[in-house]
């Protein structure tokens, strides 16, 4: 039916997963550390989560718990993450970066949006 709203849901890992799709989710965004708001799966995790998956998974990116103000190390490794999740063959990541000011950085979001777009 057009028109109606898509019904993504935050998992906790494959079970989750699982559980999402059984419930009718459209679309899943794929975590581990719920409890933390949410921190990028191991790559163990989403290679299980796509084979299984029926529905598009959205892996987050996000180096740890807590605000969305990252180190440089951090960052890196967020670059790294998305570099991996594309090669995997992941439909889309979910991520999000703030300046000290609390302002959205675009600057470390352009970064991460052109690694997906990056040759493998």
């Amino acid at each position: 039916m057009a028109g109606l709203p898509l019904i993504e849901i935050c998992v906790e890992g494959v079970d989750g997963l699982l559980a999402a799709q059984k419930g009718g989710a459209d679309r899943v965004e794929l975590c581990a550390g719920l409890m933390e708001g949410g921190i990028t799966p191991s790559l163990g995790t989403v290679r299980e989560a796509l084979r299984l998956a029926t529905v598009p998974i959205f892996t987050i990116i996000r180096p740890r718990g807590g605000d969305f103000l990252y180190s440089t190390a951090e960052f890196t490794s967020m670059l790294d993450d998305v570099a991996a999740l594309r090669d995997l063959g992941a439909p889309g990541v979910v991520f999000g970066c703030l300046t000290a000011d609390g302002r959205i950085d675009e600057t470390r979001m352009k970064a991460l949006i052109a690694q997906i777009g990056r040759a493998h």
